[in-house]
């Protein structure tokens, strides 16, 4: 019956539950046992086990998350750029369109400079093998955040920062936002991008060029003059190709920057500009052009898609630019799409990032796995089953307040910032656990909504 305060990370919504009506809602969803819930998810985070993503992982929480998240920027193994992100006044999260503040920084910010050169230093070349990865390349373009999990009053130079979430699936370059259609920009196109944001952009693409020619070159030891590849045979889905330089008349190599089309949006997704194209194609595809090698932009279908994958067998390497659930709202499967891709791979085709690199840094359970890093909390764990989270969190939640996070969703859902209602933690990991009906204050980071649940309901909620 204790009483827990939680935060979602969608919108930093708060709510109120006991211990056993948030571990209702986890495990079951919305039961007459799990209370009344505000947050628009749905729970039951652990439905089809691990081998369907069912997971939540239960971390320490941090209070100084409320100065903001550090989002690094890299390509490949080089950071490029550093984002702050303050949230809302009141709020936890600064997820996108509840009124965060960003603020960008170069790489060499001096202000950050314990955590770059922990980060670059000492972890960044242990992060895939700790993730299962050790056989694939470091990310083209990808992104850690990091959240400042030490006390106020410590000394720079001493801070501990962890990571909070890897991206490497969907993120795209922020300076090209403008040319990202919203309700209120149903033109954008890359015209709409500043000059200047242009130019940084293309460094970004020039890097990744770079990279790619790199990781090209040592996979196949030699190139042999080549004319583009045939596409004709797919359906063209952009309207123009605006922004595109000329593709190199001998390519060294021939790569394709692969998108999805969504009918049912406009543009053909909602990460499109007006052409139809992702908002952020064009540096990545000209980085490719200005290294060399082609880049042609193309758009998977799915009815198409033993032509599809008939057509890319002719590419040396293919850019995947997917959002989560894009394939699936357009009537087509993921799982299909995956595999298909994972034997392209493995007949000697560069695929970046492969399906496995963007489930396992894309799982949130990448937390428990570099918990022993420099960037990682060693009190981070993952639960599969009822019974381990129903136990796990019972004993963490009686300890301090907590962060838990299923592996689904995007934007902050399913992201709850929880306390004690009542603040009565013990002094030492393990002295009790919490009764099912104590009392939770939740807090869902998407939207920052509040909400109060009991323990039971908010674990019958969860599964």
């Amino acid at each position: 019956d204790e009483v827990l305060s939680l935060m979602e990370a969608n919108d930093n919504h708060a709510e109120e539950h006991t211990v056993a009506e948030f571990i209702e809602f986890c495990v079951n969803g919305r039961t007459d046992k799990s209370g009344e819930w505000t947050s628009k998810g749905v729970g039951k985070y652990l439905e089809g086990g691990k081998e369907a993503g069912g997971m939540l992982v239960d971390q320490r929480f941090c209070p100084r998350i409320v100065e903001g998240e550090l989002r690094y920027n890299c390509v490949g193994p080089e950071l490029v750029g550093i984002i702050h992100k303050k949230p809302k006044e009141g709020g936890i999260s600064a997820v996108g369109g509840t009124g965060s503040i960003y603020t960008f920084y170069g790489p060499d910010e001096p202000k950050f400079k314990n955590l770059t050169d922990n980060f670059l230093k000492k972890d960044i070349n242990h992060v895939m093998p700790s993730l299962g990865l050790s056989d694939e390349p470091i990310p083209l373009w990808w992104t850690t955040d990091f959240i400042l999990a030490s006390p106020e009053g410590t000394p720079a130079e001493e801070e501990k920062w962890i990571v909070g979430e890897f991206n490497c699936s969907c993120v795209g370059i922020s300076k090209c936002l403008p040319a990202y259609c919203k309700d209120d920009t149903p033109n954008a196109n890359w015209n709409d991008i500043p000059d200047e944001d242009k130019k940084e952009a293309m460094v970004y693409g020039d890097k990744m060029g770079v990279v790619g020619l790199d990781i090209l070159t040592k996979a196949k030891w030699a190139w042999e003059s080549s004319t583009l590849v045939d596409v004709s045979g797919l359906t063209r889905v952009a309207k123009d190709d605006l922004g595109l330089f000329k593709q190199p008349s001998n390519p060294r190599f021939k790569t394709a920057l692969v998108q999805i089309y969504v009918r049912s949006a406009p543009y053909g997704g909602s990460d499109k500009s007006s052409n139809g194209h992702r908002y952020d194609m064009v540096p990545f595809a000209n980085g490719m052009i200005n290294a060399g090698i082609s880049c042609q932009p193309i758009h998977y279908v799915h009815e198409e898609h033993d032509t599809f994958f008939e057509v890319v067998k002719n590419f040396d390497a293919l850019i995947v630019r997917c959002n989560p659930g894009q394939i699936k709202a357009d009537g087509g499967s993921q799982e299909k799409f995956d595999n298909a891709m994972r034997a392209i791979k493995k007949s000697g085709i560069q695929v970046w990032p492969s399906p496995d690199v963007m489930e396992f840094m894309g799982a949130k359970d990448a937390l428990t796995k570099i918990a022993h890093l420099n960037i990682g909390l060693i009190d981070t764990f993952s639960y599969y089953t009822e019974e381990a989270f129903t136990t796990g969190f019972k004993k963490t939640m009686a300890f301090q307040p907590r962060v838990i996070k299923q592996n689904r969703g995007s934007s902050g859902e399913g992201i709850w910032i929880i306390k004690l209602k009542e603040g009565n933690y013990c002094s030492n990991f393990g002295d009790r656990i919490c009764e099912g009906d104590e009392v939770l204050s939740l807090m869902e980071a998407n939207d920052n909504h509040a909400e109060e649940h009991t323990v039971a309901e908010f674990i019958e909620f969860c599964v």
